[in-house]
Protein backbone atom coordinates (compact mmCIF):
# COMPACT_ATOMS: atom_id res chain seq x y z
CA UNK A 1 0.00 0.00 0.00
CA UNK A 2 1.48 3.22 -1.23
CA UNK A 3 2.08 5.77 2.28
CA UNK A 4 3.61 9.42 1.66
CA UNK A 5 7.15 9.71 2.89
CA UNK A 6 7.22 10.79 6.42
CA UNK A 7 10.68 11.99 6.29
CA UNK A 8 10.51 15.79 6.90
CA UNK A 9 8.14 14.59 10.10
CA UNK A 10 11.15 12.16 11.29
CA UNK A 11 13.64 14.98 10.85
CA UNK A 12 11.67 17.54 12.65
CA UNK A 13 11.28 14.44 15.62
CA UNK A 14 15.30 14.77 16.16
CA UNK A 15 15.05 18.57 16.04
CA UNK A 16 13.80 19.28 19.88
CA UNK A 17 16.20 19.80 22.88
CA UNK A 18 14.94 17.32 25.43
CA UNK A 19 15.98 17.20 29.07
CA UNK A 20 17.71 14.42 31.15
CA UNK A 21 14.10 12.95 32.41
CA UNK A 22 12.08 12.98 28.86
CA UNK A 23 11.85 10.55 26.18
CA UNK A 24 10.26 11.40 23.12
CA UNK A 25 9.00 8.26 20.74
CA UNK A 26 8.36 7.95 17.04
CA UNK A 27 5.98 5.33 16.53
CA UNK A 28 6.70 2.97 13.59
CA UNK A 29 3.32 0.50 14.34
CA UNK A 30 3.04 -2.85 15.34
CA UNK A 31 6.17 -2.51 17.83
CA UNK A 32 8.62 -0.23 15.80
CA UNK A 33 9.60 2.74 17.48
CA UNK A 34 12.67 5.34 17.17
CA UNK A 35 13.04 6.14 21.02
CA UNK A 36 15.61 9.44 21.53
CA UNK A 37 16.60 10.64 24.83
CA UNK A 38 18.99 13.98 25.14
CA UNK A 39 21.92 12.03 24.28
CA UNK A 40 20.88 8.80 22.66
CA UNK A 41 18.89 7.39 20.00
CA UNK A 42 17.54 3.55 20.10
CA UNK A 43 15.54 2.17 17.49
CA UNK A 44 13.14 -0.91 18.39
CA UNK A 45 11.69 -3.45 15.87
CA UNK A 46 11.85 -1.18 12.78
CA UNK A 47 10.74 -4.36 9.93
CA UNK A 48 10.66 -2.45 6.59
CA UNK A 49 8.78 0.50 8.14
CA UNK A 50 11.18 2.77 6.93
CA UNK A 51 11.64 4.38 3.43
CA UNK A 52 14.80 5.08 1.79
CA UNK A 53 14.41 9.04 2.29
CA UNK A 54 13.31 8.49 6.22
CA UNK A 55 16.58 6.38 6.52
CA UNK A 56 18.48 8.99 6.01
CA UNK A 57 16.43 11.09 7.89
CA UNK A 58 17.76 9.64 10.85
CA UNK A 59 20.15 10.91 13.30
CA UNK A 60 22.72 9.91 15.77
CA UNK A 61 21.35 6.49 16.11
CA UNK A 62 23.26 4.37 19.06
CA UNK A 63 21.70 1.03 18.30
CA UNK A 64 18.78 -0.79 16.97
CA UNK A 65 17.22 -3.87 18.82
CA UNK A 66 15.25 -6.61 17.66
CA UNK A 67 12.97 -8.82 19.46
CA UNK A 68 12.39 -11.74 17.21
CA UNK A 69 12.51 -12.53 13.58
CA UNK A 70 9.05 -12.14 12.17
CA UNK A 71 8.44 -10.12 9.22
CA UNK A 72 6.51 -7.73 11.21
CA UNK A 73 9.43 -6.74 13.45
CA UNK A 74 12.97 -7.28 11.94
CA UNK A 75 13.82 -6.98 8.23
CA UNK A 76 17.28 -7.75 7.17
CA UNK A 77 17.89 -5.86 3.69
CA UNK A 78 16.08 -2.83 5.90
CA UNK A 79 18.22 -3.46 8.79
CA UNK A 80 21.93 -3.19 6.57
CA UNK A 81 20.71 -0.42 4.88
CA UNK A 82 19.98 1.29 8.20
CA UNK A 83 23.33 -0.15 9.40
CA UNK A 84 25.14 1.65 6.22
CA UNK A 85 23.65 5.28 7.20
CA UNK A 86 24.19 5.21 10.67
CA UNK A 87 27.20 2.83 11.98
CA UNK A 88 24.48 1.60 14.96
CA UNK A 89 25.36 -1.30 17.20
CA UNK A 90 22.51 -4.43 16.63
CA UNK A 91 21.26 -6.04 20.11
CA UNK A 92 19.38 -9.10 18.31
CA UNK A 93 17.28 -12.30 19.51
CA UNK A 94 19.79 -15.35 18.58
CA UNK A 95 17.51 -15.71 15.13
CA UNK A 96 17.89 -12.74 14.01
CA UNK A 97 21.62 -12.21 15.15
CA UNK A 98 22.43 -15.53 12.99
CA UNK A 99 20.65 -14.46 9.85
CA UNK A 100 22.92 -10.55 10.34
CA UNK A 101 25.83 -12.59 10.50
CA UNK A 102 28.21 -11.85 7.82
CA UNK A 103 25.68 -8.65 6.73
CA UNK A 104 26.89 -6.69 10.02
CA UNK A 105 30.46 -6.53 11.38
CA UNK A 106 30.86 -8.79 14.17
CA UNK A 107 32.22 -5.70 16.47
CA UNK A 108 28.76 -4.53 15.87
CA UNK A 109 26.43 -7.42 16.33
CA UNK A 110 25.85 -9.06 19.62
CA UNK A 111 23.41 -11.94 20.08
CA UNK A 112 21.51 -11.31 23.22
CA UNK A 113 20.96 -13.76 26.06
CA UNK A 114 18.78 -13.97 28.73
CA UNK A 115 19.02 -12.22 31.91
CA UNK A 116 22.33 -10.45 30.64
CA UNK A 117 23.20 -7.01 30.67
CA UNK A 118 24.61 -5.03 27.38
CA UNK A 119 26.70 -1.58 27.72
CA UNK A 120 26.56 0.85 24.65
CA UNK A 121 28.21 3.41 26.30
CA UNK A 122 26.17 4.76 28.70
CA UNK A 123 23.70 2.95 27.53
CA UNK A 124 22.54 0.09 29.24
CA UNK A 125 19.95 -2.74 27.56
CA UNK A 126 18.55 -6.17 29.95
CA UNK A 127 17.75 -8.65 28.20
CA UNK A 128 14.49 -10.58 28.92
CA UNK A 129 13.07 -14.02 27.43
CA UNK A 130 9.84 -13.70 26.69
CA UNK A 131 7.18 -15.69 25.52
CA UNK A 132 5.57 -15.92 21.86
CA UNK A 133 5.05 -18.32 19.12
CA UNK A 134 8.92 -19.03 18.84
CA UNK A 135 12.15 -17.21 20.92
CA UNK A 136 11.49 -13.35 21.67
CA UNK A 137 13.85 -11.48 23.72
CA UNK A 138 12.02 -8.37 25.89
CA UNK A 139 14.53 -5.16 26.74
CA UNK A 140 15.06 -3.06 29.29
CA UNK A 141 16.96 0.41 28.29
CA UNK A 142 18.26 2.87 30.36
CA UNK A 143 19.32 5.84 29.34
CA UNK A 144 19.99 9.32 30.73
CA UNK A 145 18.24 9.23 33.63
CA UNK A 146 14.60 7.58 32.24
CA UNK A 147 14.28 3.54 31.60
CA UNK A 148 12.18 2.13 29.08
CA UNK A 149 10.83 -1.16 28.70
CA UNK A 150 9.96 -2.77 25.24
CA UNK A 151 7.95 -5.95 25.37
CA UNK A 152 7.79 -6.60 21.71
CA UNK A 153 4.61 -9.11 21.25
CA UNK A 154 5.19 -11.49 23.79
CA UNK A 155 2.76 -12.89 26.70
CA UNK A 156 3.36 -12.41 30.01
CA UNK A 157 6.51 -13.40 31.75
CA UNK A 158 7.48 -12.01 34.74
CA UNK A 159 9.22 -9.21 35.12
CA UNK A 160 9.25 -7.20 38.79
CA UNK A 161 13.21 -6.63 38.61
CA UNK A 162 12.58 -4.59 35.65
CA UNK A 163 10.74 -1.44 37.26
CA UNK A 164 10.86 1.08 34.37
CA UNK A 165 9.72 4.57 33.70
CA UNK A 166 8.46 4.08 30.15
CA UNK A 167 6.64 0.83 29.24
CA UNK A 168 5.91 -0.21 25.72
CA UNK A 169 3.15 -3.21 25.87
CA UNK A 170 1.82 -5.55 23.30
CA UNK A 171 -2.27 -5.55 23.81
CA UNK A 172 -2.47 -8.12 20.57
CA UNK A 173 -3.71 -8.18 16.91
CA UNK A 174 -1.50 -10.42 15.05
CA UNK A 175 0.61 -11.75 18.13
CA UNK A 176 -0.91 -15.22 19.09
CA UNK A 177 0.60 -14.92 22.50
CA UNK A 178 -0.03 -10.67 23.72
CA UNK A 179 -3.41 -9.69 24.78
CA UNK A 180 -4.34 -6.53 26.94
CA UNK A 181 -4.74 -8.73 30.29
CA UNK A 182 -1.60 -9.86 29.79
CA UNK A 183 -0.07 -6.53 28.65
CA UNK A 184 -1.94 -5.37 31.88
CA UNK A 185 0.02 -7.78 33.81
CA UNK A 186 2.80 -6.73 32.64
CA UNK A 187 2.49 -3.11 33.95
CA UNK A 188 1.90 -3.85 37.02
CA UNK A 189 5.18 -5.75 37.55
CA UNK A 190 6.67 -2.95 35.90
CA UNK A 191 5.04 -0.02 37.59
CA UNK A 192 5.63 2.64 34.88
CA UNK A 193 4.61 6.25 34.92
CA UNK A 194 3.49 6.00 30.71
CA UNK A 195 2.05 3.09 29.44
CA UNK A 196 2.68 3.03 25.14
CA UNK A 197 0.08 0.82 24.13
CA UNK A 198 1.06 -0.86 20.87
CA UNK A 199 0.78 -4.09 18.99
CA UNK A 200 -2.91 -5.00 18.56
CA UNK A 201 -6.11 -3.66 17.20
CA UNK A 202 -7.63 -0.46 18.77
CA UNK A 203 -10.26 -1.91 20.76
CA UNK A 204 -7.25 -3.70 22.71
CA UNK A 205 -5.50 -0.96 23.13
CA UNK A 206 -8.27 0.77 25.12
CA UNK A 207 -9.10 -2.23 26.77
CA UNK A 208 -5.30 -1.65 28.19
CA UNK A 209 -5.92 1.60 28.76
CA UNK A 210 -9.54 0.79 30.45
CA UNK A 211 -7.56 -1.49 33.03
CA UNK A 212 -4.64 0.59 33.77
CA UNK A 213 -7.17 3.64 34.39
CA UNK A 214 -8.87 1.55 36.92
CA UNK A 215 -6.00 -0.79 39.20
CA UNK A 216 -2.57 2.15 37.64
CA UNK A 217 -4.49 5.29 38.26
CA UNK A 218 -1.10 7.42 38.44
CA UNK A 219 -0.16 5.63 34.93
CA UNK A 220 -0.81 7.19 31.82
CA UNK A 221 -1.68 5.58 28.97
CA UNK A 222 -0.75 6.55 25.04
CA UNK A 223 -2.53 5.31 21.94
CA UNK A 224 -0.35 6.14 19.46
CA UNK A 225 -0.82 6.13 15.38
CA UNK A 226 1.95 5.32 13.29
CA UNK A 227 4.36 7.81 12.20
CA UNK A 228 3.29 10.16 14.71
CA UNK A 229 5.30 11.16 18.20
CA UNK A 230 5.23 12.35 21.26
CA UNK A 231 7.10 13.03 24.26
CA UNK A 232 7.12 11.93 28.02
CA UNK A 233 8.53 13.43 31.20
CA UNK A 234 9.68 11.15 34.48
CA UNK A 235 9.69 12.01 37.82
CA UNK A 236 13.43 12.96 38.33
CA UNK A 237 15.04 10.15 40.83
CA UNK A 238 16.15 11.11 44.23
Amino acid sequence: MFRKSKAAEITKFFESPLAKNELTLFYLGTSGFIVRSASHVVLFDVAGFLKDDEVKALKGVDLMLFTHDHMDHFNAGKTQEIFAATGAAVLAEGKVADKLKGKIPDAKLTKAESGKTYNFGTVTVAAVEGIHRGPIMLFQVKMDRVALFHGGDSGYVPLGEYASDIALLPTGRMSPTASPEKAYQMAVDLKPTWIVAMHGAGGQKQELEAKAKAGMPQTTVLIMEPYTSATMTVQEKA
